[in-house]
């Protein structure tokens, strides 16, 4: 009997996954994780230098968006620990294979390891001398500096916001990439949603660790600063989790489980 292919899981499939996926992130040693999500820091900086270099030549940005989706496409395919996708371990959390303190200290360590890898991929390109050096800039060490300024003065609503939508975006890219059973299929989901958030001007956390610290690099900022790159990694990232946490748990492969938590929790309250 021929069985029709189906490049996608089903919906149970996709939530039984992804649980198990957060187990395996949530139980991770700790050195893994820093090694992985320094990895991912390097991944999504090359993203972001290919947006950059797609700007610097003129190809706009909905071109550098698309470009700037290679960053996730190395972490899903490829492997590492991105903070904004490990969002997704809350599914582990709610089915009860994860525990919150795992969870936590999952983005914890991701999030550190990913500002390492950020920042050192940053320091590398700026010693590389594509920017040019400080008081003769390149174009792309000039639009470098000019895009760290723009996040930087963002007001905290405004970047919180944009960064709500980022990762509504992320967090839907990596849910359909789990879902897909082939990497040309992983790819594809991962393209759209990604160039769509560049495009849009929504802000991601990672993104910006590697954007604002080679922006601040090419201008010869002082160290002392560089801390102002907070008044826009704070309000992002705030704005990622919550957007991460906000389609989790409102995806529809969640809705199901959600009514049954809640129904349980009732009949608790009751007995």
């Amino acid at each position: 009997m021929n069985h029709t292919y189906t490049p996608i899981l089903s919906p149970k499939a996709t939530s039984d996954a992804i649980s198990q996926i957060g187990l395996k992130k949530a139980t991770t040693q700790i050195w893994q994780l820093m090694l992985l999500g320094a990895l991912a820091g390097l991944y999504i900086g090359f993203g972001g230098q290919l947006f950059l270099v797609a700007l610097a030549t003129g190809l706009g940005k909905v071109a550098g968006g698309f470009f700037f989706s290679v960053g996730l496409i190395l972490v899903v395919v490829a492997g590492a620990e991105l903070f904004t996708g490990n969002i997704t371990i809350l599914v582990g959390v709610l089915y009860g294979d994860v525990s919150g303190g795992d969870m936590f200290k999952n983005w914890t360590t991701v999030y550190v390891a990913n500002f390492i890898g950020s920042v050192v991929l940053a320091w590398l390109i700026y010693q590389s001398g594509l920017l040019g050096s400080v008081g003769k800039l390149s174009a792309l060490g000039a639009l470098s500096a000019k895009v760290a300024a723009a996040k930087v003065s963002l007001p905290f609503m405004q970047a919180f916001i944009r960064g709500v939508f980022c990762n509504i975006l992320v967090v839907l890219a990596v849910i359909m990439a789990i879902m897909a059973k082939d990497g040309v299929s992983k790819i594809f989901c991962i393209l759209f949603p990604i160039g769509c958030f560049v495009a849009c001007g929504f802000e991601h956390c990672v993104a910006n660790m590697y954007l604002i610290t080679l922006g601040f690099l090419a201008k010869g900022t002082s160290f002392a600063e560089m801390m102002t790159m907070f008044h826009n990694l704070i309000p992002v990232t705030l704005g990622n989790i919550v957007g991460g946490i906000f389609i989790v748990t409102v995806h529809p492969t969640r809705i199901q489980k959600l009514s049954e938590l809640f129904t349980k929790n009732q009949e608790e309250l009751r007995g």
